[in-house]
């Protein structure tokens, strides 16, 4: 008698460490307005910056535009940010020449200076791949200067 309740009292506590019932989840989905919270997010202008070897695009509504050293600059056209999870890319194309930049929150540090940006970046340009960091114009320059 003693055993078949033990045994009850196990198989109720393992039923109850198992799974819920079918199609249930333990996150709630996201709210309806996330979507247009992220935009916003997004919305705006950045500063991105990588180093070695140094480089920099400037997100702005007139335009993406690509420095780096020896070369000149770049200048390509502003497709608008396009979510993909809780990055934000802007692909742009000028005939051959194909740019894309790829932000993702999260504390970013240059390597070179005491400033942290607060998104890390990738970035394509004519299927070269770059890293960095990269954060709004305002952000920076109440940071100390590189």
């Amino acid at each position: 008698m003693v055993r078949t309740a033990a045994l009850t009292v196990l198989l109720a506590l393992l039923a109850a460490c198992g799974p819920g019932p079918m199609g249930a989840s333990e996150e709630a989905p996201p709210p309806a307005d996330a979507p247009d919270a992220l935009a916003e997010t997004y919305a705006g202008d950045f500063d991105v910056v990588g180093t070695e070897p140094f480089w920099s695009v400037k997100i702005r509504a007139s335009g993406l535009v690509l420095t780096r050293p020896d070369q000149p600059e770049r200048r390509q056209s502003n497709p608008g940010v396009r979510l993909d999870g809780v990055q934000g890319i802007w692909d742009s194309s000028a005939g051959e020449a194909r740019l894309v930049v790829r932000l993702t929150p999260g504390a970013c540090g240059d390597g070179m200076s005491d400033r942290v940006y607060r998104y890390f970046a990738e970035v394509w340009i004519d299927g070269e791949t770059r890293r960095g960091c990269a954060d709004r114009p305002d952000a920076l320059q109440s940071q100390p200067r590189p």
